[in-house]
């Protein structure tokens, strides 16, 4: 792992911390109850709550802005960021799109979702596409809707690594676009996938893994 990126061991999505100048930004938070999972990690690298300048999250579904809310109650001086549109579901505390499945799929969507249920949360900064973030030499945002309808994600060129959130599927070394039932629009989600991959990260952060070039 980069010296100044550290990779929270994910509950269900992972979490990024990325060292600046100044302080941390945290991409994604994770679950509701990984508050203290958070706290637990942080201690162990000892860095407080306080030093984390901006959390970014990249789309509003449970497993990445769940604990958002508790902590800004923990540490109101925390500024988080996200787009528009995922900005206005996760101050209602909703997924900024439906779930498509059907029959069993459905069943089981219905089952798992209260696990992901989370408390609405502030967003003190919305994000404009190509803004240039402070950390990895800059940080461009990047618009990668198709997962969900205002997705986001992070580049950095003069390192090469991509923060991709749930816009890039990991499976062992094979890299996919977001496809099924929990994706928004799949035409989309390949344009936002072909995009990310023509840039030729060496290194990419994704919700649910990491990729890293041979």
């Amino acid at each position: 792992m980069n010296q100044e990126i550290y990779l929270l061991p994910p509950t269900v999505a992972h979490q990024y911390l990325v060292a600046g100048q100044n302080g941390y930004l945290l991409i994604d938070v994770g679950m509701p109850n990984d508050f203290a999972h958070l706290k637990k990690f942080l201690k162990e690298h000892n860095i407080s709550l306080s030093q984390i300048e901006l959390v970014v999250i990249t789309h509003a579904d449970g497993d990445h802005f769940g604990c958002l809310a508790e902590i800004q109650d923990n540490t109101p001086s925390i500024v988080a960021a996200a787009s528009t549109f995922e900005a206005k579901a996760i101050q209602m505390g909703e997924s900024s799109r439906p779930l498509k499945g059907k029959g069993l799929r459905k069943l089981m969507y219905d089952l798992v979702g209260p696990l992901f249920r989370s408390q609405p949360a502030k967003i003190d900064r919305i994000l404009v596409i190509g803004e240039i973030l402070p950390f990895l030499g800059g940080l461009e945002v990047l618009d990668t809707r198709g997962h969900t309808p205002g997705h986001l994600s992070l580049w950095s060129e003069s390192t090469r690594t991509l923060f991709a959130g749930d816009s890039i599927k990991i499976r062992g070394k094979n890299l996919l676009p977001s496809s099924g039932a929990n994706t928004w629009d799949d035409a989309l989600a390949i344009q936002a996938f072909e995009m990310q991959i023509a840039l030729k990260p060496d290194r990419i952060y994704a919700g649910h893994g990491v990729w890293m070039r041979d």
